[in-house]
């Protein structure tokens, strides 16, 4: 019985502690629903992530290498965007892109859900339409990330980077030693 409570006792605290630090990288105001506005020169981007499937994972969303916002279930966050073509992925256990070009002036919206897979939790990322989004905007609160929160986006994206550069510079040797492309 002795082995048992000290079990529990164990349990308890490790999720105590998770749920301390759960929200360390982004606080999450529920009562404001703060909005973005476009400007001439930028494009406003949402992301949002309503469902409470995989409510533990944080997801992280960036447009390239630019931090966007960071939460768990039932949130949302934005950023202003420059106009080009721009890679917006998320990032939990695996990454998630979509590539799309946006105008200045112009509001986008995603979506994040988390797909439970064998081992590990999956994040996708998908565009939605603003009557969608819209319907978000009630069932999320809106995210704001801590200090703590952007440095470690910046670490993810210097993580993202790095892996990249790496992967591009194996293709290029193995094209080399294979002699494809010369």
């Amino acid at each position: 019985m002795r082995k048992v409570t000290f079990a529990l006792a164990a349990v308890l605290a490790a999720s105590t502690a998770m749920a301390a630090g759960a929200q360390e990288y982004y606080t999450k105001d529920k009562t404001s629903k703060s909005r973005g506005e476009p400007t001439e020169d930028m494009a406003l981007v949402y992301v949002f992530r309503p469902a409470t499937v995989g409510a533990a994972i944080k997801t992280w969303a960036f447009a390239d290498d630019q931090f966007i916002g960071v939460s768990k279930s039932k949130a949302y966050y934005y950023a202003l965007v420059p106009p080009g073509n721009h890679v917006f992925w998320a990032k939990a256990e695996n990454t998630s892109g979509v590539e799309l070009e946006v105008e200045a002036g112009k509001t986008y919206y995603f979506k994040t859900a988390i797909r439970m897979g064998f081992a590990k939790a999956r994040v996708e990322m998908m565009q939605v339409d603003e009557a969608e989004a819209e319907k978000y905007f009630s069932k999320c609160g809106y995210a704001v990330p801590t200090e703590e929160g952007r440095v470690r986006a910046a670490e993810i994206a210097a993580d993202r980077q790095d892996r990249a550069a790496d992967n591009a510079e194996k293709k290029k040797e193995k094209s080399q030693t294979t002699g494809a492309g010369a």
